[in-house]
């Protein structure tokens, strides 16, 4: 018996995303094993998708040392955003903890700025369908 059925048929929504899935309260969270160990570690819960993927790939960056090479940027789910915001050059690997923290506010703050434009998009009366599916 699948995890679904044991929920009652329930599934989770699939994601596209690398370290994305959502919670069946509709929100999208992130985490991430720490490389050479078993522990996870928590990036956060947000409103999209799409925030969700900025806190997983910038934890993915930062326990690498920036080291994206060899099929590495094959790990994140926007390699030409973290090249751009991070640089091409490594970097000493941070701390998990330290790894949590950055991670979480780059994905609060890709949250902030998606929910602003979404709902700047959103002009009561001047919304059809085929915009809500854009959206979504």
């Amino acid at each position: 018996m699948s995890r679904a059925e044991a929920r009652g048929g329930e599934e989770e929504e699939r994601c596209r995303y690398k370290g994305v899935r959502r919670r069946r309260w509709g929100k999208w969270v992130s985490e991430i094993r720490v490389p050479g160990t078993r522990e996870r570690l928590w990036l956060g819960s947000y409103a999209t998708p799409e925030a969700a993927a900025v806190a997983h790939d910038t934890a993915v960056y930062f326990l690498r040392g920036g080291f994206l090479g060899d099929g590495g940027a094959s790990a994140l789910n926007f390699p030409e955003r973290a090249a751009a915001a991070y640089g091409a050059g490594s970097v000493a690997p941070l701390s998990p903890r330290s790894v949590q923290s950055v991670a979480s506010d780059a994905g609060m703050a890709a949250d902030a700025q998606l929910v602003a434009a979404r709902e700047s998009q959103l002009v009561p009366g001047e919304i059809s369908v085929d915009d809500m599916e854009i959206l979504m």
